[in-house]
């Protein structure tokens, strides 16, 4: 376990009962939490502040999970290896999620709370390792000459 959470948390889910139990449940553990209906709301939300985590459903109306990664990395680089995305079937197609996947995490509903919380811990000890200035080993992937999904 980490000790006293102060991060910030960007909760995106078009689903009100799912935003709202895992903001509540954020908030709780000491999370400073906002939330986002949709992937065009939640990329004007980091337009006004970045965040240390970013939730998002991957399947939303207007814009996905997906869509928001790709746009919220080219607004904030900083972002990579802080999305955790969570999703239901349909799935996305396997070079899309594989490139998501290089960096970010991934889960299926239906999760519990504590998975969720699990996940979110993961991103804040690699940003916390970051921060001090500890050098982590990551994961060095080769460059891909052209994104097929653009």
């Amino acid at each position: 376990m980490l000790g006293p959470v102060n991060f910030s948390v960007l909760m995106v889910d078009d689903n009100a009962a799912m935003r709202e139990a895992i903001a509540r449940s954020l908030t709780r553990r000491g999370c400073q939490v906002a939330t986002a209906v949709s992937g065009v709301t939640a990329l004007e939300a980091l337009r006004a502040q970045s965040f240390d985590v970013i939730i998002s459903d991957l399947n939303m109306p207007e814009r996905g999970g997906l869509w928001l990664w790709r746009q919220a990395l080219v607004l904030r680089p900083e972002l990579r290896g802080r999305f955790v995305l969570i999703a239901s079937e349909p799935l996305p197609e396997p070079l899309t999620m594989s490139l998501f996947l290089e960096s970010e995490r991934f889960l299926l509903k239906p999760l519990t709370l504590d998975t969720l919380w699990r996940e979110v811990e993961g991103v804040m000890r690699v940003v916390r390792t970051a921060a001090t200035g500890a050098g982590v080993e990551r994961r060095q992937h080769p460059r891909r000459s052209a994104d097929p999904a653009t």
